[in-house]
């Protein structure tokens, strides 16, 4: 009954406003046509008193001024009233959320009308981009929330599983520290996820805004190295950092390298122990490339897109036994592309991949 009440009261108030305006519309035409008139009427009779023309002249000059007046008056109201019509329409539409609606009125005329028409059709243009941003972003979190649930869901077993092995009363002491040993690299392991996924979903809802400013790029490549070396070294793989010109850019330094690092961290998982990982810059006149070649299992050619997806993981065995989410090369490509950058794959000559960073010079560019 309620609802019934509010819709009836909804189509009063929609009609009164459109009262309002049509009365509105009527009234300024009537005052434009009165004032016309008026200097019409100021304008024969300083003619008859000035000049003295013959009276039936005079007359019939002045009846056909007025007439012409009452007809421009009427086409007048006829056209700004069509505009006017018009211009509801378009609120009408809007107000059901068709922002893509397109009136087959042909605007006629300057007035005020014409112009708010123009406004209102790019402002339904606007409004339906945004209206079309906010869906791909909802579909987005969407997709992006069900994609960490799954993520996480693996990890979270496994540490039940441990919690749940290690309560057993029959372990011995040994046993029962083999499994508290593993519920700590699992925890471990669970905290570097949940910390990948903590920057990818800000990254990807814009609450991490990178800060470009000029820098040393050695900096910023020494810094990625320091993330890595750790683990490279456990495997004995030799991080080469070729010498180059000194380049100075506007990056930001922090993300860049947490880019950068990422595809170290790649290199260094899926290549064989003993090997090395080379870092080459090339400097161009508008943009620099990094370049991070290895001696690992190469990337086939049906992958080099597929590999920057979110989550996405090789099929391959080799890269199955290793643990991994599949984000760490997405956020490469989201940091650098934030920069007006981008990253490919490329095969080594000699074996291996070479994954190919490029940054602009200027931010911006």
């Amino acid at each position: 009954m309620n609802i019934h009440h509010t819709n009836d009261q909804y189509i009063v108030n929609h009609l009164k406003a459109r009262e309002r305006g049509y009365v509105w519309l009527e009234r300024e035409l009537k005052r434009t046509l009165l004032i016309s008139t008026a200097g019409i009427t100021v304008f024969f009779a300083v003619f008859f008193f000035v000049l003295k023309p013959d009276l039936m002249v005079w007359a019939v000059s002045f009846a056909a001024a007025a007439a012409l007046n009452v007809i421009w008056g009427y086409l007048n109201y006829r056209r700004e009233y069509q505009n006017y019509q018009a211009i509801y329409r378009y609120l009408e539409e809007f107000e059901t959320g068709n922002y893509g609606y397109r009136g087959s009125e042909n605007f006629t005329g300057v007035g005020i009308c014409a112009q708010l028409a123009e406004q209102l059709a790019r402002m339904g243009e606007a409004f339906g981009g945004l209206r079309r941003k906010l869906v791909e972003e909802k579909e987005n979190t969407k997709e992006l929330v069900t994609d960490i649930s799954h993520q996480l869901k693996t990890p979270v077993a496994a540490l039940e599983l441990s919690y749940e092995l290690i309560q057993d009363e029959s372990l011995d002491d040994k046993e029962r520290r083999e499994f508290l040993a593993r519920s700590g690299r699992e925890l471990k392991r669970f905290r570097q996820l949940v910390e990948t996924l903590s920057n990818l979903s800000r990254l990807e809802a814009d609450m991490i805004k990178l800060a470009p400013k000029e820098a040393d790029l050695k900096e910023t490549l020494i810094r990625a190295v320091n993330g890595v070396y750790m683990k490279a070294g456990k495997k004995e793989i030799e991080i080469e950092l070729m010498d180059f010109e000194p380049v100075r850019l506007c990056h930001d330094a922090r993300w860049t390298a947490e880019a950068v690092s990422n595809v170290l961290d790649n290199a260094v998982k899926y290549s064989p122990a003993g090997t090395r990982v080379q870092i080459r810059v090339n400097s161009m006149v508008s943009y620099v490339f990094i370049e991070v070649e290895d001696e690992g299992i190469g990337i086939p050619k049906s992958e080099y897109a597929d590999i920057f997806k979110r989550f996405y993981r090789g099929k391959r065995e080799a890269v199955e036994r290793e643990e991994g989410a599949g984000v760490g090369l997405y956020l490469v490509r989201k940091i650098l592309e934030e920069q007006g950058g981008s990253v490919r794959a490329l095969n080594a000559p000699g074996g291996g991949s070479v994954l190919q960073m490029m940054l602009p010079k200027e931010y911006g560019v």
